[in-house]
């Protein structure tokens, strides 16, 4: 039996805007020996002070923890988000990830490995039937980079009595993203239909030691009650604030309760958010390496895309004269919404 007195976890997403790749919904959860006596989620970055940090300026050797878009730049690529991920990883597992679909059955990504409808037979870009040295993990950092991050890492989470405990990921692969688009018409509601399978999970899971889970808010909205009730059809919930900057629920569930934080720029107040916002980042980067390679096979000329925006425009443009050649229909390509 888990000796726990405080779980902490957080919520985040990746690719909810671009016209190709999937959406990810990543999920972190640390736990902690003493429950908060303020109420306060704990402040995470300065207890881990000796090894991590914000920002990538000043770091001193630390290992930046952020939201995903203040870790990925032009020159470092996804380095940071790779090694801070990794690093985390390593302070609980005997052995790292050596390669994509290793990291994709880690944080419980299935379909991958499937062959039939259930799994993606329909979409052969993000097939990996051959490995291949891109592949291999770390990506962008050196093995060496790894274990010393990793190491430094695991002494400051052991003198300040933190435990990381896993990451999962929610893929929505495109053609399961148009499915639910068509049914709901709504990308928000897609987006929650991941959140809410963490939710579950957790409650499944921790629900006995009364987690905190915070999650990054996607929209304006302020009331989440309904939605809760629609997840946790027997539960009690009930509402502790609903505010402008942070909405905040109490699910009691029998003998299991948990607490639901829906915040404002949540990855910068807490330190599980920022690691699901790297999480699915890293995530859906690993997945748009196979998806570029596959089409690259198709067109050598034709460069890489993000599924961003007028680059995601320019690819369209490019790869369109390629596809019936393929045999690909344009419609499993591009997401809707």
């Amino acid at each position: 039996m888990m000796v726990v007195m405080y779980v902490y976890a957080g919520i985040d997403e990746a690719g909810y805007g671009p016209m190709y790749g999937p959406m990810t919904v990543g999920c972190a959860v640390l736990t902690l020996p003493d429950r908060p006596s303020d109420a306060k989620p704990p402040a995470l970055w300065d207890m881990l002070d000796a090894a991590i940090c914000k920002r990538l300026q000043g770091r001193r050797g630390r290992i930046a923890i952020n939201d995903s878009k203040k870790l990925t730049t032009k020159a470092a690529g996804i380095k940071h988000l790779e090694l801070g991920l990794l690093a985390f990883t390593g302070t609980n597992q005997r052995k790292l990830p050596g390669d994509a679909g290793q990291w994709l059955d880690l944080i419980g990504e299935s379909r991958h490995r499937l062959t039939d409808r259930a799994g993606l037979a329909e979409l052969p870009w993000y097939h990996a039937t051959d490995e291949r040295p891109w592949q291999g993990l770390p990506t962008v950092n050196t093995p060496d980079e790894v274990t010393l991050a990793s190491g430094m890492l695991g002494r400051a989470c052991q003198e300040a009595g933190v435990t990381f405990e896993r990451f999962a990921t929610q893929v929505i692969y495109e053609d399961d993203f148009n499915r639910k688009v068509a049914l709901t018409k709504s990308k928000a509601a897609v987006n929650f239909t991941a959140v809410a399978h963490h939710l579950v999970n957790i409650m499944n899971v921790y629900g006995q030691y009364q987690p905190h889970v915070a999650v990054d808010r996607q929209s304006g909205r302020t009331r989440y009650r309904a939605l809760l009730s629609q997840i946790f059809e027997r539960a009690t919930i009930n509402v502790l604030a609903e505010l402008k900057k942070t909405s905040v629920y109490e699910v009691v569930l029998g003998s299991k309760k948990m607490f639901i934080s829906f915040t404002v720029e949540a990855e910068q107040r807490h330190l599980p958010v920022a690691l699901a916002s790297m999480n699915a980042k890293y995530t859906r980067e690993l997945l748009m390496q196979r998806f570029n390679l596959f089409f690259q096979g198709i067109s050598p000329e034709v460069n890489p895309t993000a599924g961003y925006g007028s680059d995601a425009n320019r690819w369209r443009d490019a790869i369109l004269p390629h596809l019936r050649r393929a045999e690909i229909s344009h419609d499993l390509l591009r997401r809707m919404g």
